[in-house]
């Protein structure tokens, strides 16, 4: 089933790139689901630049080229990185990025090379190989792999696809060795996944085929399994639109612990959040209000009782 969802950032990638930390008012903007990609929204709205606010206080922004690509990021709630600068190629290709500690001198950065397909990134200075990906058409296949100081291998995946991009095997290297393979299976409404794990010699050492996935269409739900009992550990309710309107979360006694409640207005766009964590008896609460272009204006937090504006200001070239 092919869905709109509303992606959930439990890890700190955004959707422009990478970043060591995200904040709140900007990760919230990514999570919205704008019928269309963060960069596509961007280029079309002509936005130069993005502030981000925490009450009235400057959160972050991100300033864009034409192509809707970001070339300058602030973060001023990372004590850290505080700023990223972008560089692009004549085929709007990232070709180098830079960090900057919050004394703005350069922390760390990366330079990317194009060949045959493949993006190699190269680290900054001393020009050492980082990492390396792409895909290989028509076979579907997406490798990944990164390298240590040394240029040694340190882990390699590869992953081929079928036509409509969905999983059929996963094979992952460490230390120049086959340690683990997941086979994917789709039958009816289920979705299998077979782990084969190896040992030092690359032997195979067992074999577990699990179910995955599985979709109920008549009650528009997705059930998530684990791999050890099967047993459920996400419930994802949608509407008739595909919109995520409720995902509930189970511990390893298979109790309910976690509740994300979604809604929607008539435009489809998210509406309200609200995520309650039984077990830390904690409740948050967003309501997301917009301009007459579509653009989300504020959010407006509440924790426990306890509430904050995130504001959202545009400007466009």
């Amino acid at each position: 089933m092919n869905r709109i969802l509303i992606f959930i950032f439990f890890a700190s990638q955004i959707a422009f790139g990478q970043s060591k930390f995200q904040h709140e008012p900007e990760r919230l903007f990514n999570k919205l689901d704008l019928g269309k990609s963060t960069n596509e929204f961007i280029k079309e709205h002509r936005i130069e630049k993005i502030t981000f606010l925490r009450d009235t206080v400057l959160s972050s922004s991100i300033e864009f080229d034409k192509n809707g690509k970001p070339v300058c990021e602030i973060g001023m709630e990372n004590d850290y990185v505080r700023k990223s600068l972008r560089k692009y190629d004549d085929k709007n290709r990232e070709i180098e990025t830079k960090y900057f500690n919050s004394d703005g001198s350069f922390r760390y950065g990366y330079y990317y090379e194009y060949v045959d397909g493949f993006q190699i990134i190269y680290k900054l200075k001393d020009s050492l190989l980082f990492r390396n990906s792409g895909i290989i058409k028509p076979e579907n296949i997406r490798i990944y792999s990164e390298y240590d100081e040394d240029g040694n291998l340190l882990l390699k995946n590869i992953y081929t696809h079928d036509d409509d991009m969905k999983y059929l095997l996963e094979t992952r290297f460490q230390n120049n060795r086959l340690y683990v393979q997941y086979r994917y299976e789709y039958l009816d409404n289920k979705k299998y996944v077979t782990k084969i794990q190896y040992d030092d010699n690359g032997t195979k050492v067992s074999e577990k085929r699990h179910l995955d996935e599985e979709e109920l269409e008549s009650e528009n739900k997705l059930n998530h399994f684990r791999d050890e009992d099967e047993s459920i550990f996400r419930i994802d309710t949608f509407d008739e639109n595909k919109n995520l309107t409720k995902m509930e979360l189970f511990d390893n006694d298979n109790k309910l612990y976690r509740i994300e409640i979604n809604s929607y207005n008539s435009k489809g766009q998210l509406k309200k959040v609200v995520e309650e964590n039984l077990k830390r008896d904690t409740k948050i609460e967003y309501i997301y209000n917009y301009d007459n272009q579509n653009r989300i204006e504020t959010i407006n937090k509440s924790t426990n009782g306890i509430t904050e504006i995130f504001r959202y200001e545009y400007k466009t070239y």
